[in-house]
């Protein structure tokens, strides 16, 4: 691991800001990190909705996003592909449920006199098959995402968007972070439309460990890369990791060979 996912925010902004650096090619899922560049995880492309995307930046020798993954234009265009099952206000989001219900998420959007409790909601991606929307909470330095079924309002919290299995079985989820962000650290499995009878992980370490999402090796086996400190030692070492499915349960085997 090539210091992955660790500054996101902090890289994507500064591309932004400074609009810097010769941007070459896309960087997409499970691309390996070039020498001398410091790369964070492209995200998964399984909703309906678009994204920007994540570009080498040749001036600053890392990825950045080529854009800006919540202009409200984004959203906008997100909220046309539910067919009217989501509403925008100046209050938040509305999200219209099949079962005749519906489910919203305030804003708290005074963040000029009162950053700390400051708190918008977006819709961030829609995902048909299941019938989830992705919810992305901003809040004052801190963020939250949210998969909500369409069917109930059940809702989940994971810790990024989250990318479908190879038969659209289950959804993973991993984001990795040192900074503050830590209920954002680790990884969710969780079933495809959230049926609560169907078997879910949601890992988050307690101790200091970087995750990485490397592939589904069929849609009952998960593969990732884990960093830790070796031994207790301030030297940090990464190594492979899996998550199986078996006898109905998600076992994860902190050191496994892919």
């Amino acid at each position: 691991m090539r210091s992955a996912a660790i500054v996101p925010a902090f890289l994507a902004a500064l591309g932004l800001l400074l609009g810097i650096g010769e941007a070459s090619a896309e960087y997409l899922p499970g691309t390996p990190c070039p020498d001398g560049f410091t790369c964070f995880s492209a995200e998964p492309r399984d909703g309906v909705c678009q994204h920007p995307n994540v570009i080498f930046d040749e001036e600053m020798k890392a990825t950045r996003l080529d854009g800006d993954r919540f202009a409200p234009e984004s959203e906008r265009a997100c909220i046309m592909r539910t067919a009217g099952a989501v509403v925008r206000s100046s209050a938040g989001l509305h999200l219209k449920l099949d079962n005749a219900k519906s489910r919203s998420f305030k804003d708290k959007a005074d963040c000029e006199r009162n950053p700390d409790t400051c708190e918008r909601h977006s819709l961030y991606d829609y995902f048909p098959e299941g019938r989830l929307f992705l919810v992305h909470d901003q809040g004052y330095e801190s963020d939250a995402w949210f998969l909500v079924s369409q069917r109930d309002g059940r809702t989940q919290r994971v810790v990024a968007p989250p990318g479908y299995s190879p038969n659209k079985r289950w959804l993973a989820s991993v984001h990795a972070t040192d900074g503050p962000d830590d209920a954002n650290n680790g990884f969710d499995i969780l079933p495809a439309d959230l049926n609560a009878n169907r078997p879910a992980i949601h890992y988050r370490p307690t101790v200091y460990e970087i995750w990485e999402f490397v592939r589904w090796d069929g849609d009952d086996r998960l593969l990732l890369n884990v960093t830790v400190h070796d031994d207790g030692s301030p030297a940090l070492i990464t190594r492979p990791a899996e998550v199986t499915l078996a006898s109905g349960k998600w076992v994860l085997n902190k050191w496994a060979p892919h």
